[in-house]
């Protein structure tokens, strides 16, 4: 079985954004960069796909150089195969992002794509199916257990009353839930190999955005608390602050 895997990275939530000039996207600069986490889960899941059924895992990423320290990642977690789709940035449009990644996928032997369900930058959560549609394949994404055989694949979903079980034939598109399990450490020795092994690239061909951002803006700087002493009256204190200051009674 051959899966391919499409990773976004993503700045790590630990750090603190800033605006770039032109005040519609964020600055790079002091940004730690991570693979997107559901992305992570989903690599973790088809390397034990794959080791259970035989065949390869391929990683995609599209976006800048910077894109690369993210499949060496995944190299060392169990990739055989990694592919660099370049741009000089990463398109905001999912539209775009869905148009690159199908285009490459249409053109290999794949038996299933896997993503993550939504990326923690963004969180459009529109690449997955935007892939079904453009490739006309089956598409289930939120999945949290999956399996997989040579008939097809099935998948639970979970929704506010229950679970969903999906079943469809493949090729598929799967979107992945971090949920679905931890992803592995990289070992040192898949860390050394990872170095060794070459990255395919491809300059990638961009259709013109539809999505364009206005302005992006930082949220307000939160108010200085205030503490109150623990002695009579301070209930009604307190309550006369939630209704006439923060107004949330």
């Amino acid at each position: 079985m051959n899966i391919a895997v499409c990773i976004k990275q993503t700045a790590d939530t630990e750090s603190r954004p800033t605006l770039a000039p032109d005040g519609s996207s964020v600055g790079e600069e002091g940004l730690v960069w991570i693979i997107n986490p559901h992305d992570e889960s989903a690599i973790e899941v088809a390397v034990r796909l794959r080791d259970e059924q035989e065949g390869t895992v391929t990683l995609l990423a599209l976006g800048p150089d910077r894109v690369e320290s993210a499949l060496r990642q995944g190299l060392a977690m169990g990739a055989d195969f990694v592919m660099h789709l370049q741009c000089d940035t990463m398109p905001d449009d999912p539209k775009i992002v869905a148009g690159v990644l199908a285009n490459t996928i249409s053109m290999r032997d794949f038996d299933l794509v896997l993503t993550g369900e939504v990326a923690i930058d963004g969180a459009g959560a529109q690449v997955p199916q935007r892939l079904g549609v453009l490739l006309n394949w089956p598409c289930v994404t939120g999945v949290e257990e999956l399996e997989v055989t040579s008939d097809g694949l099935t998948a639970r979903h979970p929704v506010e009353q229950g679970d969903e079980i999906h079943r469809c034939n493949l090729p598929a598109i799967v979107g992945i839930n971090r949920r679905i399990g931890e992803p592995r450490y990289p070992s040192f020795r898949g860390i050394m190999k990872a170095k060794r092994k070459p990255i395919e690239k491809e300059a990638a061909a961009l259709d013109v955005a539809q999505l364009q951002i206005a302005s992006l803006a930082l949220p307000a700087s939160r108010s200085e608390g205030k503490i109150l002493d623990y002695k009579d009256g301070v209930a009604e204190r307190v309550i006369a602050l939630l209704r006439e200051e923060a107004k949330v009674i």
